[in-house]
């Protein structure tokens, strides 16, 4: 039996023997990935020489440095900008997948609402900057504009040449047509206070699902929050507790927090918000499944250390091809640690009353995972919105015949284009927020969890180092004098005074 065996066979708990072993391996190996290191572990206590480490290993660590960087420049991407454009579907050319974009507004920031709020604003959206850049002129340009302005210029050339046409086509087919194609405007007068409810009410719907989908993120952001906070303030590090199991509990409660939006973001989303992930029309849902695994496991490498064992084998059992719901999954491991380690009193951990509010926050946690789930399995009425598209896009086709006798031939076509481009925009925005989580910036929502379970942690340490007692002599009463006041008095009420 070699030593290494020997050393993996008797699973040593410290973690300087570990460390011993780790460190040992990387320098005869030169290995300095954690998956190529992880692979000679396994491959020297399977019985194989060290020499020799599995292809698929560099293979999996050349997967995880483009995924790493994939998400490295989604965030640089989104740093400073208002707005992403964001194609999911890889599968289609370069010229269909610009036309394809949809606009995810970012987190905005004091100088993002200055911009945002400008006076020159309407002015700047009719640059042709602004206008190549709209999703919604490059979204209806192909193939509804298309086709419409397609029937437009039918219907204007068959009038303009109508005799002409007639003729052809009377003496070939024998057929008697209309001299001119057009249809009455109060067909379209009366209809269109219909379309517009039907248009209105829909999109209405979709961007409360949009606000409801935005108001359950906001509220695992605070939650999380509150919960790490009171891990943090409540839960004993060191002393006052009789088992290191509360300690370690600890540590491991807030990684699990930090790993909850991270699951959640995969699981509302089909590539996980993971620009790196190629997912084309006939890629199978187990392809899909597969390649937003291996993204998830590369983001987790970032939150759990993958040299301990206890924490590299969640991981492991979290990405695994039988849980199907994991961010339910981390749910449980959060509430079997709260249960377990920190509901136990007599070992140093919560009290009644603290133990209650931990599971309260669980509840929420729950709350808002399943009404995120319902967002996204449940859509709108599918015969309502099929029959607004019927409608509207009827609507949109036949308007040039009411437009031709008002407008002729010249203005009929650019007169149609316009007037249905808004109408099938508001149509658009309505069917693009009706999934919300394709159209938030779910992973600046993560980024913003972790930063802020990292900034408790970090000044929880601060304040157990330093001394914040506060005595007697570091409480002043507030001096209600008005004349000791000197410059705060305010000068409207001394003027009313004096007169």
């Amino acid at each position: 039996m070699t030593p290494v065996r020997r050393l993996m066979q008797t699973k040593p708990q410290k973690a300087m023997l570990r460390k011993q072993l780790r460190t040992a391996l990387s320098a005869r190996f030169r290995c300095t990935s954690c998956s190529r290191l992880q692979a000679v572990l396994r491959h020297a206590a399977s019985g194989g020489g060290p020499e020799r480490v599995d292809a698929a290993s560099e293979a999996q660590e050349a997967k995880a440095a483009e995924q790493a960087e994939a998400q490295r420049r989604l965030f640089q991407a989104s740093a400073g900008a208002m707005s992403l454009h964001y194609c999911r579907d890889h599968g289609m050319n370069s010229i269909s997948r610009f036309l394809r974009k949809i606009t995810i507004d970012m987190s905005y920031s004091f100088r993002h609402w200055r911009r945002h709020q400008r006076a020159t604003r309407h002015l700047l959206l009719w640059t042709p900057s602004k206008i190549l850049k709209s999703d919604n002129i490059r979204r209806l340009i192909f193939p509804d504009l298309a086709l419409i302005g397609a029937t437009s210029s039918f219907v204007c050339y068959y009038n303009v040449n109508s005799d002409l046409v007639a003729s052809i086509v009377g003496r070939s087919f024998d057929l008697a047509l209309p001299s001119l194609l057009s249809l009455p405007v109060e067909c379209f007068t009366l209809t269109s206070v219909a379309l517009g409810l039907l248009v209105t009410f829909k999109t209405q719907t979709s961007y409360q699902r949009f606000t409801e989908g935005r108001s359950l993120w906001g509220l695992l952001i605070n939650e999380s929050r509150a919960m790490a906070s009171r891990i943090m303030a409540r839960v004993p590090s060191s002393t006052g507790i009789l088992s290191s199991d509360v300690a370690d509990g600890k540590t491991y409660a807030i990684k699990l927090i930090r790993t909850l939006p991270v699951v959640l973001k995969y699981h509302l989303t089909e590539d996980g918000c993971n620009p790196n992930i190629e997912i084309k029309q006939w890629t199978s849902d187990q392809q899909i499944r597969q390649q937003t695994t291996a993204a998830l496991k590369c983001e987790l490498q970032q939150l759990w250390n993958p040299y301990d064992a206890k924490q590299n084998s969640f991981t492991e059992r979290l990405v695994e091809a039988d849980v199907a719901n994991r961010p339910l999954y981390v749910l449980h491991e959060l509430q079997h640690t709260s249960a377990s380690i920190f509901a136990q009193p007599t070992l140093g951990g919560l009290d009644a009353v603290a133990a209650t509010e931990m599971d309260r926050s669980l509840t929420t946690f729950h709350n808002v995972l399943g009404a995120c789930e319902k967002i996204l399995r449940t859509p709108i009425y599918t015969p309502y919105t099929r029959f607004t598209s019927r409608f509207l896009f009827m609507w949109c086709n036949f308007l040039p015949l009411a437009m031709y006798p008002v407008a002729g031939p010249a203005l009929t076509v650019p007169v149609t284009l316009v007037t249905s481009f808004f109408m099938l925009g508001i149509e658009d925005i309505g069917s693009r927020v009706e999934q919300p989580f394709n159209v938030l910036p779910l992973w600046q929502y993560c980024q913003t969890i972790d930063q802020s379970c990292l900034q408790i942690v970090r000044h929880h340490d601060l304040l157990e180092q330093s001394d914040h007692a506060i005595g007697e002599d570091d409480l002043h009463e507030f001096d209600w004098d008005v004349e000791s006041l000197g410059s705060y008095v305010d000068p409207l009420a001394t003027s009313h005074k004096k007169t």
